[in-house]
């Protein structure tokens, strides 16, 4: 990941995260925060983010997997960029696990944790 381009890389990382705009929400189950919300997200919060991966994983149904809904703490809010830990092992992929480090935009985040 270079400094011009801090997110992940599908060809380079094996995954990238799929930003998502207030217009184009019908992939979600829920309603997308507004970007108000999504911009002003910091460290504590706990947002999802969806991963795309490079490989399709087969799921036991024998369905491909390709794309992952999955919870990262923020640690750090940068300019421009969030920087986050991801808080649980995926379901379908073997790249990642928790705690994996991972640069994000807010046009990234999907959902906010809400106690």
């Amino acid at each position: 990941m270079s400094g011009e381009h801090p997110y992940p890389r599908l060809e380079e990382d094996g995954f990238q995260l799929i930003p998502v705009e207030q217009e184009s929400t019908q992939i979600l189950a829920a309603p997308l925060p507004s970007d108000a919300e999504r911009f002003a997200a910091g460290p504590g919060d706990i947002v999802k983010l969806i991963f795309q991966y490079r490989d399709a994983y087969p799921r036991p149904d024998g369905k491909l997997v390709r794309a992952e809904h999955m919870w990262v703490q923020v640690i750090e809010k940068l300019d421009g960029h969030l920087i986050g830990d991801l808080d649980s092992d995926p379901q379908h992929d073997s790249l990642l696990q928790a705690g994996h480090r991972v640069t994000f935009h807010p046009k990234h985040i999907v959902a906010i944790w809400q106690d």
